[in-house]
């Protein structure tokens, strides 16, 4: 067909799936046009990880994903964490390996990961239309692709990598779920996710700025990592990590989170006990430094009823054990997550019992193929959703050559 408006594919979205299908499905062959409403590619990927995107983890596995695991499981048969290193090695990104196999580009800049995609999907011909909205899209014969413009492009594969509603500052929105609602798709409920909670305890406005290595605890669930308390609650990884499933939660009511300050430590009364015999002189403040921030210490004294002035070796042993349980499950209170515009990702999206697990082909629409954070599966910090995403990339254009 000579119809320069045409293609094989197009791609709804330069994101990560976006970029990696566009890309994959060239390579192939394929005439390829991609379509991105913002002014840049990938901008998500580039704030991701602080600006340094994390963009996989060594220790991938579908226990890392929420939402429908299985659909994970497919994808991480197909792409792997070796074939996800040799993907980009094949862009020329050069990757470095750090603590709980977290993989960063070398240059410590995600737009190392961002460039070399954007040149790659240029070299093998890629079509890409930047600030052009997508609006509609309509199957017939073919696919139809609206623009806001009033453009409109034809297609025998159509895929949607539009993202999610999180950050909405970099360009999130709920433009792809409006979009797969109208091809026939049920779009389970959107919350935030990897986001920080806001609590109920105002005495955590005590603690504002400082960061701790912990493991938190809701719902039957745990996370281990670091904790930032903020003036209006709990941030960092250990914390995001839980967000997903805490979220849909709150709306029965509060949920309670604990914090282990100390998850290395097994015994923590005898831990303490024994500290005291060492250190029987030293008063209540004194008797912490050296394993807690003075100011955790400090809200401590305080929370437990120690009195401040009592040299530690006539402490009760009670007292040990309280100040024991009290660190080694800190009670909070979680009332909310933080808002869209702080949340990393989303947990909900398109139903996935809709999806072909295997290819990512709507199971409603044929043709139409469904990526990345559109899809009900969320993962935890630490790469997983970018791995996930270039994942449903990848697949999605083998499916496509395939047929």
């Amino acid at each position: 067909m000579n119809n320069p408006n045409f293609f094989d594919v197009i791609i709804v979205g330069a994101g990560a799936s976006g970029l990696v299908c566009a890309l994959a499905s060239a390579r192939r062959g394929k005439k390829v046009l991609l379509l991105e409403k913002e002014q840049q590619v990938g901008r998500k990927i580039l704030v991701s990880g602080n600006g340094r995107c994390n963009l996989t983890n060594a220790y991938v596995s579908a226990g890392d994903y929420r939402g429908t695991p299985q659909l994970a499981a497919a994808i991480l048969e197909k792409f792997s964490f070796q074939t996800c290193l040799d993907f980009f090695q094949t862009l020329g990104v050069l990757t470095t390996q750090e603590a709980l196999g977290r993989v960063f580009p070398q240059t410590g800049k995600s737009t190392a990961v961002v460039e070399p995609l954007r040149l790659a999907c240029m070299e093998a011909g890629v079509q890409i239309r930047l600030g052009t909205e997508v609006v509609k899209v309509e199957k017939k014969n073919h696919f139809r692709v609206h623009t806001a413009s009033g453009d409109i492009f034809s297609a025998k594969y159509c895929v949607l990598a539009c993202g999610s509603k999180a950050y909405p500052q970099v360009g999130g929105s709920e433009s792809g779920y409006r979009l797969a609602k109208s091809l026939g798709h049920h779009i389970t409920a959107l919350t935030p996710a990897l986001c920080a909670l806001n609590v109920k305890e105002k005495a955590v406005a005590r603690l504002q700025g400082i960061r701790a290595q912990v493991r938190t605890t809701a719902l039957g669930t745990s996370a281990e990592g670091e904790i930032l308390f903020t003036a209006y609650g709990l941030s960092g990884p250990a914390v995001l990590g839980l967000s997903g499933i805490i979220g849909p939660h709150l709306q029965q009511g509060p949920v309670p989170v604990n914090v282990n300050f100390f998850p290395q430590i097994e015994n923590l009364s005898e831990f303490l006990m024994q500290r005291k015999q060492q250190f029987a002189h030293r008063k209540a403040k004194e008797f912490f430094a050296g394993i807690l921030h003075e100011n955790i210490a400090n809200l401590l004294i305080d929370f437990v009823g120690i009195k401040k002035s009592a040299p530690v070796g006539e402490w009760p042993e009670y007292v040990f054990k309280k100040a024991a349980g009290t660190l080694s499950a800190w009670p909070f209170t979680a009332l909310s997550l933080r808002p869209w515009t702080e949340a990393m990702v989303t947990a909900g999206g398109v139903n996935c019992a809709e999806i072909n697990y295997n290819t990512l082909e709507s199971l409603r629409c044929p043709g139409l193929y469904v990526l990345g954070e559109l899809l009900n599966v969320d993962g935890r910090s630490g790469g997983f959703n970018l791995h996930f995403a270039w994942g449903c990339g990848y697949c999605a254009a083998g499916a496509m050559a395939e047929e």
